[in-house]
């Protein structure tokens, strides 16, 4: 039976179950026809669903009252949601994690046995693994914490692999750490804007050793998502034709997508023809496409000259983005210098007599012009009309240029504004012979807002913890940006080149769950608006063995409860000197114990908010008659639990 994926389930007791996923409808709840079932009072009859399969993975929430939370967002019921990789849900306290089964060098799904980060290592390191987006020429940081949890001091070495040469910096780093510190590595990852790179997933490598006469190793896993760019080079070969010639028009596609291109050409005063109006180019892919041009009304008379015309060539993409291309056609008259002035004199006679003998036709007259909106947002079609007589043809241009050329018994014409970003001023040109009668009007067109991208660094902080959250952005046709920041934090750090795109670092210490609600206006007024949802978790720690917990941070407070070895425990806050853990047991309970007899992840007391309602000592009572001491009863010991984030080796 072919393996999909599996499901680990951890519950509150430092209990773990691991379920084989083999495809098809896996249902999750407390009733024994679930084909998992999960005995907690949080978990409905029927609380999830999981539909399995080797091209997807879904996970549905089947409308169950405590409700389903995968990576910190609840999910609506009855709506299918796909699951990453890797992904954690939540189901009251019970914590399940899902790893797909996979055979891309990017993705791996964790031996159930294995584990990550033994304590023989002498260290710990945590490296935030979700994936992160990236586009050329842009960068991201990756953060390792590493932390020396033995009894002395060490020398570390960190390489980074995986990713094309020249990408991440540094790419090899040594350093010192002394016994029981933390510290923060951050490692810069820039790509190149090179088109033989797709856009595609990286899973950079980051190796650890410790530099002793162990030679510990490390291995962590992150994911880099390389996002695509694009860009266009046209060139026209010759630059100046010949009337009735040829040219070639050569294209180059600068990105790292493949991009579909339809091609025209403008000018009203030619018949230009294109060997292809569409075609699809590779990344780094070159095209040549055959041209031609002549003139409609070539001149019987005068000197010769050069028409311009544009070949623009317009990305069918959500982009849109267009490439005009100037070129032009020499045009040379039908007669020469000499014959041309006698035939000059021979038709200015024809045409004296000609307007003695016959009947002038009324000159074109242009009664009205309108348009169906006098300000749109760029690309919403605009609908003009008009009321004329005796026009014997329209040309409609924009800004000068020609766009349209519509028969005599026309009165209407839907112009596209998708190539338009400022106010245009419209013609309308009626021709009858020689005469012309022109009406202009004019459009007002802005750019709609449009947020490109509005994201965090991370997507969950740690509840009481203070930590640096960075947001980014990225807004098309803004002309002013608000930003809702939460209470209790401060601005670490901002950096705004302008409305289009910027970041800033928040630094606190939250209690609950908050949002960071972006709304951009444009120049008209619209507003749109974008929130970034922030999840709070509970700081976790693992007793390095049995801990005594104690009414106060000092020995000599009563002792109230044992933290079983291993078993995690909530870190809810330390003493002034932190020195001491305030701990908070599964079964609601809350003592305090020694940092040192703590293994925690991802925080030192550093970062903890200090608890300042400690109760007093206890006061020592005389006693006449010695009393043996008790000896403590051996508490029961609980698996331990790791979560599979990289494989640790020991040589």
């Amino acid at each position: 039976m072919t393996l999909f994926g599996r499901l680990d389930i951890l519950f509150p007791d430092g209990q773990r179950e691991n379920h084989q996923l083999h495809g098809g409808a896996i249902t999750i709840g407390s009733a024994d026809s679930c084909s998992i079932q999960l005995a907690d009072p949080s978990v409905a009859d029927r609380h999830l669903r999981l539909d399995v399969s080797a091209d997807n993975v879904t996970i549905t929430d089947l409308a169950s009252a405590a409700g389903t939370f995968v990576d910190g967002q609840r999910l609506p019921a009855y709506t299918p949601v796909p699951l990453r990789d890797t992904a954690d849900i939540m189901i009251g306290p019970l914590r399940l994690t899902f790893y797909r089964r996979s055979d891309s060098p990017t993705i791996a799904m964790p031996a159930l046995s294995e584990q990550t980060q033994p304590a023989l290592i002498g260290f710990r390191a945590h490296l935030e693994n979700a994936p992160a987006t990236v586009f050329p020429a842009s960068n991201v940081t990756l953060p390792l914490n590493i932390t020396n949890t033995s009894d002395s001091d060490a020398e570390f070495r960190v390489e980074v692999s995986g990713l094309p040469d020249n990408w991440v910096t540094p790419d090899r780093l040594t350093f010192p750490l002394p016994a029981g510190e933390e510290t923060q590595l951050l490692f810069l990852v820039k790509p190149e804007r090179r088109s033989d790179i797709p856009p595609q997933r990286f899973a950079p490598t980051v190796n650890i050793t410790r530099l002793d006469e162990r030679q510990s190793r490390l291995r962590l896993v992150g994911i880099i998502e390389l996002g695509g760019f694009g860009g266009l080079s046209l060139a026209i070969d010759p630059p100046v034709c010949q009337d009735s010639g040829s040219f070639n028009l050569y294209l180059l596609n600068q990105g790292n997508e493949p991009l579909t291109l339809a091609l025209r050409c403008e000018e009203s005063r030619l018949d230009l023809r294109l060997g292809q109006a569409s075609l699809t180019l590779l990344p780094g892919g070159r095209a040549q496409v055959p041209g031609s041009a002549r003139s409609r009304q070539r001149p019987l008379v005068g000197q010769t000259r050069q028409l311009p015309f544009v070949v623009i060539a317009q990305a069918e993409n959500p982009a849109g983005y267009r490439v005009p291309l100037p070129a032009s056609v020499s045009v040379t008259p039908l007669l020469s210098g000499r014959l041309a002035a006698l035939l000059a004199v021979v038709i200015f006679a024809a045409v004296a007599l000609a307007a003695l003998l016959l009947f002038q036709p009324p000159e074109p007259v242009i009664k009205e012009l309108s348009l169906s909106q006098a300000q749109v947002a760029q690309g919403t079609p605009v609908e003009l009309s008009w009321s004329a007589e005796h026009a014997g043809r329209y040309i409609i241009e924009v800004d000068r240029v020609p766009v349209a050329e519509l028969p005599a018994d026309a009165s209407s014409y839907s112009l596209d504004t998708r190539h338009y970003t400022d106010p245009v001023d419209i013609a309308l040109i009626a021709q009858q012979g020689d005469a012309t009668a022109i009406a202009s009007i004019r459009l007002d067109i802005y750019q709609p807002v449009k947020i490109v991208q509005f994201y965090a660094d991370r997507t969950s902080m740690l509840r009481n913890v203070f930590a640096t959250l960075t947001v980014r952005w990225a807004v098309d046709g803004a002309v002013s940006l608000e930003f809702s920041r939460p209470l209790g934090f401060e601005t670490a750090s901002e950096s705004r080149a302008s409305n289009a795109h910027g970041e800033f670092a928040l630094r606190g210490a939250p209690s609950a769950d908050f949002e960071i609600l972006l709304s951009a206006t444009d120049e008209i007024g619209n507003i749109s608006q974008q929130a970034l949802q922030i999840a709070i978790r509970d700081p976790e720690c693992s007793p390095r063995r049995d801990v005594l917990l104690y009414a106060g941070p000092d020995p000599r407070h009563n002792q109230v409860k044992v933290a079983v070895e291993y078993v995690p425990v909530l870190a809810r806050g330390t003493n002034q000197n932190r020195d001491w853990l305030q701990v908070e047991l599964a079964s609601g309970h809350t003592g305090w114990g020694a940092y040192s007899s703590f293994l925690c992840q991802g925080f030192t007391p550093a970062n903890l908010e200090i608890i300042t309602d400690i109760p007093p000592l206890p006061t020592a009572t005389p006693s006449s008659t010695p009393t043996e001491t008790p000896s403590p009863t051996p508490s029961p010991t609980a698996t331990m639990t790791f979560t599979p984030t990289a494989t640790a080796t020991e040589p």
